[in-house]
């Protein structure tokens, strides 16, 4: 398998998991921790698909 496709599978992935964490941390019947908690998930996965897709440019081939 090309590891392209297998860091753009890997970024699809955290992009559907930073987006679960994003509505969910936006909930206001969640307690504050939590939504503390999955908000920073969501930025830590905001973070890891900017480098994955970083990534995937410089090396579109490979």
């Amino acid at each position: 398998m090309n590891s392209s496709l297998i860091f753009l599978s890997t970024t699809a992935l955290f992009i559907i998991i930073g987006s679960f964490c994003l509505v969910f941390g936006l909930d206001k019947a969640k307690t504050a921790k939590l939504r503390r908690r999955l908000l920073y998930s969501a930025l830590i996965c905001v973070f890891v698909v900017w480098g994955l897709i970083t990534y995937i440019m410089l090396n579109p081939l490979g």
